[in-house]
């Protein structure tokens, strides 16, 4: 941009000098052209005063001077106007231009550019030239009368324009200046330059570079883990002086806080090491406790097997004595009728208690296997009501069972099928009060293949809070010492059991005082078929 910008400024003074030399030329010029018309009549006047014109007139002497110069210095000087009398005058584009313009604007004394000049870059310089008092003798009224050179006059009037002198100077020589004085400009600004950029870097290799350089070793230093860094020496100012002492204090706190870090970590392996050890001691304590647990688990399984084994056979005697008694021909009291009931009714129930326990113990222990077979859940249903009939009729309640038709045989446990159904209506029977309603139903639900076994009945019903928790062991709506229905609590928990030995599945829904609805779902495997030609209503 300097080079470009000192280049328009040499070409601008180059301008400039030649305008100004050019129009010292022109004064020039024109004044000789006034010191002929001045001296013309002594120019004509022979000694003895007689009128000789010697043909030295201004025009004349103009051009002649004008070629002169021109030869000497390699200057051009002309005189046009639009109608010269010597062809050689006519004036070219340039200089019809000039002409154009000085007949335009009077106001106007010179016109010039730098622009061609028989196919050469030239610097042209053109001034009008308009007519005075003396010039009226050759050029004035009348006009087409003859002067004293023979041409016509023009007719033209004081101020008029009567032409213009065009100087066309070469400008080869400014050329060259402004090119040498362009090459010494960039000879300095590049040897200036040069000389910035070595101070520069000297600089910056001094102020900047170096110190960094520094820095980096010292980081360098602290990433192989030796914090201890000495940037005392370091050739800084400033900013990077303050840089170096602020790493340098930064890196004395992380030393301090490394070894702080250290005594830290130390207490806390050795914490760590001190509660792995009470771990260990404890993992291995609730491995003993875990065996004895599950060998206790074990015992207890075996232990109510057992029990519960060798308990049935006093108790199916005892059932059996009762009957033989209730059966007897000799006649009976009111009283002993009563007592038998009350011993094999008593009985009963007790047997059931130690079939669910004994039940439940087979499962835990993993000794239930389910003998499958094809099974038609009327006749589960049949062997249920055949069982659960008596009591039924004793309390007085109202006892109906459906089996819908399109209920298929299901692949299943006969006798789990049995407990299942049984549990659930000795259970709705225990909560259901004289004069209460149990039903039982059976369908297919076609859209998941599942047989539904259905309990319902009008009882006491169970409250939502309890009704999680009535399929665990051991658990009842009441379970106070005082409750009103006696029972074991494994009822619903076998069922539960069982249920899902078959892949099914349990649920309740109950209110309190409106009874409860148990729904026992079993999948139906494909390929089962046969169902009822009716529904089964007992």
């Amino acid at each position: 941009m300097n080079v470009v910008w000192i280049f328009i400024t040499q070409e601008k003074q180059a301008e400039r000098e030649m305008q100004e030399k050019a129009y010292v030329l022109s004064q020039q010029m024109d004044a000789v052209w006034d010191f002929m018309v001045i001296n013309q009549d002594v120019i004509n006047y022979d000694a003895d005063g007689d009128y000789n014109f010697k043909k030295l007139h201004c025009s004349l002497v103009g051009k002649s001077i004008g070629k002169l110069f021109g030869k000497k210095t390699g200057y051009t000087i002309r005189y046009t106007n639009f109608q010269p009398r010597n062809k050689a005058d006519v004036p070219d584009e340039f200089e019809l231009d000039a002409l154009n313009l000085f007949a335009q604007d009077k106001s106007t004394a010179e016109f010039y550019k730098v622009t061609e000049y028989e196919g050469k870059e030239a610097f042209r310089y053109t001034v009008p030239m308009r007519i005075e008092e003396n010039c009226l003798e050759c050029h004035g009224e009348p006009a087409g009368e003859f002067d004293i050179l023979g041409y016509p006059k023009e007719g033209w009037q004081t101020g008029d324009l009567a032409g213009a002198m065009s100087i066309v100077m070469p400008i080869d020589m400014y050329k060259s200046n402004i090119q040498s004085n362009v090459v010494k400009q960039v000879a300095y600004i590049s040897l200036l330059t040069f000389l910035l950029v070595l101070i520069i870097f000297y600089a910056m290799s001094k102020l900047v570079t170096k110190p960094l350089n520094q820095l980096k070793g010292a980081m360098e230093h602290v990433r192989t883990g030796d914090l201890k860094v000495d940037l005392e020496g370091i050739e800084a100012q400033g900013e990077f002086r303050d840089l170096a002492e602020h790493f340098e204090v930064m890196t004395e706190e992380l030393r301090n806080l490394y070894s702080g870090l250290e005594n830290k970590v130390e207490l806390r392996t050795q914490d760590l090491a001190r509660a792995m050890d009470v771990l260990e001691t404890q993992r291995i304590q609730l491995e003993a406790v875990n065996h004895r647990l599950q060998e206790d688990n074990q015992y207890k399984s075996d232990f109510l097997a057992i029990m519960s084994h060798e308990l049935r056979t006093p108790l199916t005697s005892i059932i059996a004595f009762a009957e033989v008694l209730e059966r007897g021909k000799n006649p009976k009291t009111e009283k002993e009728e009563r007592i038998v009931q009350e011993i094999k009714g008593n009985s009963q129930v007790l047997l059931g208690m130690i079939n669910n326990i004994l039940e439940m113990a087979r499962i835990e222990a993993g000794r239930k296997e389910l003998v499958l077979e094809p099974i038609d859940l009327v006749d589960v249903i049949n062997a249920v009501e055949s069982v659960i009939g008596p009591l039924v009729e004793k309390k007085g309640i109202s006892f109906s069972s459906i089996v819908y038709r399109d209920v298929p045989l299901i692949l299943g446990d006969r006798d789990s099928l049995r407990r299942i159904v049984e549990n659930l209506v000795s259970n709705a029977m225990k909560f259901t009060p004289n004069g209460g309603q149990i039903k039982v139903w059976v369908s297919y639900d076609q859209k998941y293949h599942e047989v539904l076994i259905n309990v319902q009945d009008n009882g006491i019903g169970i409250s939502k809070e309890d009704q999680p928790y009535i399929f665990e062991k051991f658990v009842q709506s009441d379970s106070s010492l005082h409750r009103q229905y006696n029972g074991s609590g494994l009822g619903l928990a076998l069922t539960k059991e069982l249920t899902e030995l078959h892949g099914g599945w349990i649920q309740v829904e109950s209110e309190c005082g409106k009874g409860s609805l148990f729904t026992v779902g079993i999948p139906v495997n494909e390929g089962e078929g046969g169902t009822l030609d009716e529904d089964y209503v007992g």
